[in-house]
C-alpha cells in the first residue's frame, strides 16, 4: 500500500506469517528514532537504542537504530545498504528524503507483520533523487523474506514476550481489586449516610410527638 500525506509518502507491506520471522526494527535520525522507541508499543516493549559496533561500517552519524538486538541490527544493516544510502558518504546524497523505516511481526491490528516506509517527497522536478530510497523497498521485502533469527534470539525472544504478557496480566488481575475496594468504600460511605438519616428521622418525628403544657400545667394531648 502507498500512502501520500502532504509531502510525505508512506510504503505499507504486508507480510504473510511465515514469510516474516520475529523481527523488531527501526531506523530514523536520532530525535525521531528516540520518540519512536519512546511511543510505539512494540519498540517500547521489546527493542532499544542500538550502539554503533566497534570495528565495522556503520550508519551515518544523524541516524538511529533501534531494534531487539545488535545481531538484528547487524543483519539488517549490511554493506549493501550502507554503500547505497545509509553510509556517511551515501546518506549526504541519497538519504536527503529518508524519513523512517519500521519492521515489524508485532503491529496492532489485524495485520501484526509489516514493513513501513516514509519519505520525504521532492518537488516534480527531483522525483530522481528517490531512486535509491524506493529501492529499499523490494530489497527489504526480499531480505525479510529470507531473514531468519538464530535459535538463541529465537528464545530470548519467547522469553520477553512471555514476561511482558505476564505483567500486562498482572496489572489486568489487579484493576478489579481497585475497583471493588473503590465499591467496598462507597457502600460504607451510603451505609453511613443512611445511619444518619434515619437518626435525624427519629429525632424529627420525637419532636413532633413530645406533648406541651397548658395553662393549667396539664399536659395536652
Amino acid at each position: 500500500m502507498v500512502v501520500p500525506c502532504k509531502d510525505e509518502i508512506t510504503f505499507e507491506v504486508y507480510m504473510n506469517d511465515d514469510a516474516m520471522d520475529q523481527v523488531v526494527f527501526a531506523l530514523a535520525r536520532k530525535k525521531l528514532a528516540k520518540t519512536m522507541q519512546k511511543e510505539l508499543r512494540d519498540l517500547q516493549r521489546l527493542a532499544g537504542l542500538v550502539n554503533p559496533p566497534n570495528g565495522r561500517k556503520w550508519v551515518a552519524d544523524e541516524l538511529q537504530i533501534v531494534a531487539e538486538s545488535k545481531e538484528v541490527a547487524g543483519d539488517l544493516i549490511n554493506d549493501a545498504v550502507l554503500e547505497q544510502v545509509f553510509g556517511d558518504k551515501a546518506f549526504d546524497k541519497f538519504g536527503k528524503g529518508f524519513i523512517s523505516m519500521h519492521f515489524s511481526d508485532q503491529y496492532l491490528g489485524s495485520n501484526k507483520k509489516m514493513l513501513v516506509f516514509k519519505f520525504a517527497l521532492p518537488d516534480a522536478n527531483h522525483m530522481a533523487d528517490m531512486t535509491r530510497l524506493v529501492a529499499l523497498v523490494p530489497y527489504y521485502i526480499d531480505l525479510i523474506g529470507r531473514y531468519k533469527l538464530s535459535s538463541h534470539m529465537q528464545a530470548k525472544n519467547r522469553r520477553i514476550a512471555q514476561e511482558s504478557l505476564q505483567r500486562n496480566s498482572e496489572l489486568l488481575g489487579k484493576k478489579p481489586c481497585r475497583k471493588k475496594e473503590g465499591l467496598s468504600r462507597d457502600k460504607k460511605l451510603e451505609e453511613a449516610e443512611a445511619k444518619l438519616s434515619a437518626e435525624a428521622l427519629r429525632k424529627k418525628e420525637a419532636k413532633k410527638i413530645v406533648p406541651r403544657p397548658n395553662e393549667e400545667g396539664q399536659c395536652q394531648k
